[in-house]
């Protein structure tokens, strides 16, 4: 009950959607189907285009990202990308996700998205130290930090390997390509930056990262694919919106964290995060201001530094891990360099098992606080895997918008901080 099998990944709610909760007594059906009405409303006259773009991008698209993907990997030793917010933590993500230690060497790629002077020492030793490519992202193209960013390393820069990913028609940066030529790819202008993964925002800086394209856009598209048949009330995607929503407004859990049990998923609960709080966390239709906070954190590390908190500390929060299925010959624990009797026993586990354990053991303990949770497994880590899990992650988070009644696809917060950024400078 409230478990789903979905393509390449495992939902269970049953703890969020459980008898223990208010929301067992719910008829979620007309709830359901008003956000599906509205919702359909906007992709059918394409206000909203982030739902049906791995299905409607154009074949002519995806050959000039694998055409600047071969030629950009053939003529240059790396890869720095300017880009920030949506275009940056997408792509990032599913990197960091997929490239091993050999893809990172043979062809490494420096993601420049803060601009304290740190990062831009680094940055300025990357770009100095080999041949790069040059990525610059921005659809408004006018990002305070990413254009700062590009002027100061552009001296060291090849004109020749600047691709610029803009907005079709407007912006500055849109003028620098009518007038000096630049390579280019655009960005949708019904996609806002947070869901734009799947477009030529992420499609490209992946494609240069040795990721398959191809099999990432096949990943949301069977995910679409299987949700389609789906009554609104075993619809998972519904259901994951309607848990955030239901904790949130009706139980007081206002914090709601997700915690991979995988080091390099990590950058992925950041995206996750992005998403979720820049579409949710507004005004809604009366001026309320509504939405949760949504937090990312790391098992097993903040197992030992937040589950104190968890348990013990106020009850009001919702707790979410990403485990993965192992596939590959288990690495197994290493012998003791010393006679140690008491830890003899780890000796025969494997770090999968030991880092699967520690998550059961955790939701475990968090169950008998009462602490609400629930759990996602991907069946294996992949381009399409990912894929899927991004398009889900962009439906459900759509639907909770529609639940809460606020415009899920404006930043009105953000886009005051950048006037007055800008104001400012």
């Amino acid at each position: 009950m409230n478990t789903y099998s979905l393509p390449t990944f495992n939902l269970d709610l049953s703890d969020l959607l459980g008898a223990h909760s208010k929301i067992s007594n719910f008829n979620p059906l007309p709830l359901f189907e008003k956000a599906q009405k509205s919702l359909e409303q906007k992709f059918e006259n394409k206000t909203i285009g982030f739902y049906h773009w791995p299905e409607v991008i154009s074949a002519d698209e995806i050959n000039k990202i694998q055409t600047l993907t071969r030629e950009l990997r053939n003529q240059y030793e790396g890869l720095i990308i300017f880009g920030i917010g949506g275009s940056h933590l997408g792509a990032a993500s599913i990197l960091e996700a997929l490239r091993n230690e050999k893809e990172e060497k043979n062809f490494p790629i420096f993601w420049l998205n803060n601009v304290d002077r740190w990062a831009m020492e680094r940055a300025q030793s990357f770009v100095t130290q080999r041949k790069v490519a040059t990525l610059l992202i921005s659809k408004s193209g006018n990002t305070t930090e990413t254009l700062s960013g590009f002027f100061h390393l552009s001296p060291h820069l090849d004109p020749k390997g600047i691709v610029i990913i803009t907005d079709p028609e407007s912006g500055e940066l849109r003028r620098w390509i009518n007038t000096h030529g630049y390579n280019h790819l655009p960005v949708p202008p019904n996609i806002g930056g947070r869901f734009s993964v799947l477009t030529s925002v992420g499609l490209l800086p992946l494609a240069l990262g040795g990721v398959n394209i191809s099999d990432l856009l096949q990943g949301a598209k069977d995910l679409k694919k299987s949700l389609a048949p789906l009554p609104l009330q075993k619809n998972p995607a519904y259901q994951y919106a309607l848990s955030s929503y239901w904790w949130d407004k009706e139980e007081g859990h206002h914090t709601q964290y997700l915690m991979p049990y995988h080091s390099n998923l990590k950058l992925l609960t950041d995206w996750y995060v992005q998403l979720w709080a820049e579409s949710i966390g507004k005004k809604d239709l009366q001026g309320k201001s509504v939405g949760p906070t949504f937090v990312g954190s790391l098992g097993t590390r903040d197992q030992h530094s937040l589950l104190q908190l968890f348990k013990e500390g106020p009850n009001n929060k919702v707790v979410g891990f990403i485990d993965v299925a192992s596939h590959a010959q288990p690495l197994i624990v290493g012998a003791s360099p010393v006679p140690s009797p008491d830890f003899d026993y780890l000796c025969q586990h494997s770090f999968e098992e030991i880092n699967s354990k520690a998550l059961l053991a955790t939701a475990q303990s968090l169950k008998t606080a009462g602490v609400p949770t629930y759990k996602i497994v991907f069946t294996e880590l992949t381009p399409r895997s990912l894929g899927s899990f991004i398009l889900f992650q962009e439906l459900a988070c759509a639907i909770a918008g529609e639940f809460y009644q606020v415009n899920t696809f404006n930043q009105p917060g953000v886009e005051e901080a950048k006037r007055l950024l800008r104001q400012s400078l």
